[in-house]
């Protein structure tokens, strides 16, 4: 009886929503205790200076160490946190990080939700990781999750939009707009991107005047493009190696080729699978290839950082639960979860995690290898027509 009880509980939507409310306001209440939340800081100071014509993306140290990295428009979006207390503001941020994940998933068509429960799990300590570092990426994926849905559900408007969105939190959310090749609608969606676009664009000058929103990207572009070339040879401006191909590379073979020319390898060994157009009416194929995607975007990330891997977690657990389940899957898993996921808890030791898990890019190197067994699938894999669940 209490085993029946137990898996009908792990069955249910609702515990999704009990598990993601208990942990957003415990990570709130957590954060703002030890005062870890410089992260939230950086966004919530961001209509301040937007709107007193403070240049975003220079360092304000007497305000919070690191640097504002995200799109005007987000400065715009983040407008509600910075009128509310700062205790306040830490819950009701990370609960919008519950619900964006607890949408973006419970949403996911033709899938059971034994499937939901078992992505649920697999990603849930890295999403809290995330969260209780305030950090946005949570949202991101969810939102190429959500384009993912209104692609199954043929609302090219509305992927268009959550793609918009996502990018203009940080720019690698326009990777799953290379979903619409597998979809109809492509003009339509191209024309909604150009609208979603210019929306987002000029969405500050509600606030402020066209002169100061151009020198603000003009700024914007200006840093982005210092700490790309500070990555070209992963050497990232955190003093860490980037958690990605690049990092791995240089720290293990000491390889140093510039990120641009590693990511234009990643993106031609994406785009390959395309190519399978027959392909395109398996549902296991088309989230295989939404999992790749997501993946991709961390782990050819020049300036990759730990609490971006929820990302990279929330890809593999979607592969993981339409994989057929073999000895090499349940290693990838396992790998995944020792050195991506827990590695940074205090399950490691700390000398290990110091000396041996950050240098050599540990947490990367799992999510490494199952993109490269996704694609390898992608490419060679046969695909059944039928939308199984």
């Amino acid at each position: 009886m209490k085993k029946e009880l137990l898996a009908n509980l792990l069955s249910r939507k609702s515990t999704i929503a009990v598990v993601l409310l208990l942990a957003g306001i415990v990570v709130g209440i957590q954060t703002n205790a030890i005062h870890g939340y410089n992260n939230f800081l950086i966004f919530k100071t961001s209509n301040f200076h937007l709107i007193h014509w403070i240049n975003l993306y220079t360092w304000h140290k007497a305000e919070y160490m690191d640097q504002f990295l995200y799109s005007p428009a987000f400065a715009v979006l983040i407008a509600p946190f910075g009128v509310i207390p700062l205790w306040l503001g830490l819950i009701m941020w990370s609960l919008l990080s519950c619900f964006f994940l607890y949408i973006s998933l419970t949403l996911l068509p033709n899938i059971s939700i034994n499937k939901k429960i078992g992505i649920f799990f697999i990603t849930l300590i890295e999403f809290v990781t995330c969260i209780q570092n305030n950090q946005t990426n949570a949202i991101i994926v969810s939102c190429m999750m959500l384009a993912f849905i209104c692609f199954e559900n043929e609302r090219v408007f509305w992927a268009a939009f959550f793609i918009i969105l996502g990018s203009s939190i940080k720019v690698f959310g326009l990777a799953a707009a290379v979903l619409f090749f597998m979809y109809p609608g492509k003009g339509k969606f191209i024309l909604y991107m150009i609208f979603w676009g210019v929306v987002f664009t000029i969405l500050p000058l509600v606030l402020v005047p066209y002169k100061q929103l151009i020198w603000q990207y003009q700024n914007w572009w200006h840093e982005m493009t210092l700490i790309h070339k500070s990555e070209d040879s992963a050497n990232p401006h955190n003093y860490h190696p980037p958690l990605s191909v690049m990092g791995w590379l240089k720290t293990w073979y000491q390889v140093e080729i510039p990120g641009g020319y590693i990511q234009l390898t990643g993106i031609v060994m994406l785009m390959v699978s395309f190519i399978r157009t027959k392909a395109y009416h398996s549902l296991r194929f088309r989230y295989f290839l939404l999992s790749s995607i997501i993946i991709f975007t961390v782990i050819f990330n020049h300036i990759a950082e730990s609490p971006t891997f929820v990302i990279a977690v929330y890809g593999a657990a979607i592969w993981f639960v339409w994989e057929k389940h073999h000895i090499l899957s349940w290693a990838l898993l396992i790998l995944m979860i020792v050195f991506t996921v827990l590695s940074p808890t205090d399950i490691f030791p700390k000398d290990i995690r110091e000396n041996w898990v950050i240098p050599y890019v540990f947490k990367a190197i799992p999510c490494i290898f199952i993109w490269a067994f996704i694609q390898l699938r992608l490419w060679f894999g046969k695909f059944s027509m039928i939308n199984e669940q």
